[in-house]
């Protein structure tokens, strides 16, 4: 699929990233869910993972520059795209941007100042600028591609999302940014699945069908092996 498409109900459809963020629990796999605002068009109060739109600014090459490993990788699940390296990227800002967390990354300071996120939220400064303040190495292949998404017509706003999976990184916390997203829980999938079929909690439903395939996993490790190695779902 191209960029951006214009659909028959006159709707475009724009090119989106989403990550599920694994960690090794002390009960087994838990992955990142985090709390959409309730005041969204799409997916008020919903618990999603990490994710949104891809930017033009995705595409930079100066971003593509930082890219130390994967690139193959990328190239061959995304390539008829034009701009695969985008998507990978826009997982790891969005990551970034709403959970505080970077995935992805082969190079990491020491410490990560609080305000480089907020400057990136606010517009402030460009994910190419923090990616060099920060002195970032990208690894593609941390970020294994499993599925891709697409709205279906009727809905105000549409996307055709790809999916990836990445393990979360050592040393940091998670946190959300406090306007994307107001909450955020480490969650056994089988315990989110449980608590949005009481009504707990609100769920689109290509993350609950992403949930239900991380139930087949006990920890990061072999749900990164099995989701390659299981390629990816379209829908």
């Amino acid at each position: 699929m191209s960029r951006n498409s214009l659909m028959s109900d006159g709707v475009t459809v724009r090119d989106a990233a989403t990550a599920a963020v694994l960690r090794d629990g002390t009960e087994g796999l838990e992955v990142l869910l985090l709390r959409r605002h309730g005041g969204h068009v799409f997916g008020a109060n919903a618990y999603v993972f990490p994710g949104g739109a891809v930017d033009d600014s995705d595409a930079d090459a100066v971003l593509a520059a930082r890219v130390s490993a994967g690139v193959d990788y990328a190239r061959a699940c995304l390539g008829e795209t034009g701009r695969p390296l985008a998507f990978w990227l826009a997982a790891i800002r969005e990551c970034f941007e709403e959970a505080g967390l970077l995935v992805g990354c082969s190079h990491l300071p020491a410490e990560i100042p609080a305000g480089e996120r907020d400057a990136l939220n606010a517009g402030d400064r460009s994910w190419a600028d923090v990616a060099a303040r920060l002195e970032l190495r990208f690894a593609l292949d941390d970020l294994v591609y499993f599925a891709q998404w697409t709205t279906p017509p009727g809905r105000p706003r549409r996307y055709a999302t790809r999916f990836f999976a990445a393990r979360a990184p050592e040393g940091q916390r998670a946190a959300c940014d406090g306007h994307e997203t107001v909450d955020h829980w480490w969650a056994g999938p089988a315990a989110a699945l449980a608590s949005h079929d009481r009504g707990e909690i609100e769920m689109m439903h290509p993350t609950r069908v992403t949930l239900e395939r991380l139930c087949d996993y006990e920890d990061v490790e072999s749900a990164l092996a099995g989701l390659m190695a299981d390629g990816t779902v379209s829908s």
